[in-house]
Order: structure tokens, then C-alpha cells, then sequence
């Protein structure tokens, strides 16, 4: 997922699957309060719960 395509569900509240470092799939409901840039780490989705790279989500979708 891009920077672009993230941004649009900001201030939504989202169900994000993505998969961890070891490759298992996970999914969590959470608000976006942010999509921010980090050096050296890349596109990262900030919820109000937790925060997620871009580059391990394999889909998200709107909840309201």
C-alpha cells in the first residue's frame, strides 16, 4: 500500500490485515490518526491502538 491510497481512510476507523515479521496474518480494527514517513523504515499507518508499515498490509477496509 502507498502513502496515497492510505490517506484516505484518516480519521476513519479501519480493519487492517497485514502480515508480521514472520510472515504470519494478522488483523486489527483500529482509528487512523495519521500516514507518516519514517527514514531508513518507510510508510508507516498510525493508529490510535498501534502502528503499521504499508509495506506488510495486505488489505484494509472501512468499518463505518
Amino acid at each position: 500500500m502507498l502513502i496515497p491510497e492510505a490517506r484516505q481512510y484518516l480519521g476513519r476507523n479501519v480493519a487492517v490485515t497485514y502480515r508480521d515479521r514472520h510472515g504470519d496474518t494478522h488483523t486489527k480494527s483500529l482509528r487512523v490518526c495519521d500516514v507518516s514517513f519514517v527514514p531508513m523504515y518507510g510508510s508507516c499507518l498510525v493508529g490510535d491502538i498501534d502502528d503499521i508499515w504499508l509495506d506488510r498490509v495486505t488489505s484494509i477496509s472501512a468499518m463505518d
